[in-house]
């Protein structure tokens, strides 16, 4: 399998990168990534704008928190597809993590409040393409902010994880209506205009059919608007491999992509940094 040349140095250099990169969100349109800086043993903000930087391969447990107190893990445990290792999760860690997709019971096998915890069903869009799904009540308009949605409404509430997922799994095969769409579908959409009279007109049809055959009663319409990059974008852009050195001018950001012209539009993914190490990179 070719290797880039940044990447190859990177494997070579990456135990000495000075920040471990903890966590992406969003305060409402105002993206954040925040970071451990190891050698001033304290958190720290990631300048977002200048991107000049590369990034790991390697991936570690992102530590925990106590209310605003921050502690590394302490056995620097590798990590993959989820950031925190089950000792630094604690109570919270899922034995089960395929329980995330689907979850198994509602709370009663795993007894984790994350499980019976109610759930709203949405249908996000992006630009005029739409998509189904869930999320805890208390987080849905950061979840689709985090998503990049440009607008979404509430389908209906349900009392547990399980019984949304259910649902949700219902909807989209009865109407044909996706669960998620690769990144690269979603990024061709920041080359065109958001068509806001068509997203309103399926969300009318929408809302027909989903009160008539669910007997659901779906909320308005709510738009996203406010993300900090100026749509349309000249062309698509090319999503890269998160770890290698990156270098560029900023476009902006939207969702988990942060776009930059180098030599043509990239984009990387924000919410793949988190336990990955960051370096800066000079001119």
């Amino acid at each position: 399998m070719f290797t880039r040349a940044d990447q190859l140095l990177i494997e070579t250099n990456e135990d000495q990168f000075p920040l471990h990169a903890l966590e992406f969100h969003w305060d409402e349109f105002e993206p954040h990534l925040e970071c451990y800086d190891i050698s001033e043993k304290e958190t720290a903000e990631f300048d977002l704008e200048d991107v000049r930087f590369s990034v790991s391969k390697k991936r570690t447990c992102i530590g925990q928190w106590d209310g605003d107190e921050y502690t590394p893990c302490p056995k620097q445990t590798a990590v993959d597809r989820f950031g925190q290792c089950a000792e630094c999760a604690g109570e919270s860690f899922i034995p089960f993590q395929e329980c995330i997709f689907e979850p198994k019971c509602d709370g009663e096998k795993c007894n984790l409040d994350f499980c019976r915890r109610e759930h709203v069903l949405y249908v996000a869009f992006y630009d005029t393409r739409m998509k189904i799904g869930m999320s805890s009540s208390r987080r849905v308009d950061k979840r689709l902010i985090e998503q990049g949605a440009d607008a979404y409404f509430i389908i209906g509430k349900f009392g547990t994880r399980k019984n949304a997922r259910r649902k949700e799994n219902e909807i989209s095969a009865r109407l044909g209506i996706p669960q998620s769409y690769r990144q690269e579908t979603l990024l061709r959409n920041l080359e065109r205009p958001v068509d806001e009279h068509g997203i309103e007109g399926r969300y009318e049809a929408l809302k027909i059919t989903i009160g008539e055959a669910y007997q659901l009663n779906p909320e308005p319409l709510k738009w996203l608007k406010g993300y900090p990059i100026d749509l349309p974008l000249k062309g698509t852009p090319k999503l890269l491999e998160s770890w290698g050195s990156h270098k560029g001018e900023l476009v902006g950001i939207k969702g988990k992509w942060l776009v930059f012209e180098s030599e043509g539009l990239k984009a990387l993914s924000l919410a793949d940094m988190p336990s990955r190490f960051l370096a800066r990179t000079v001119a």
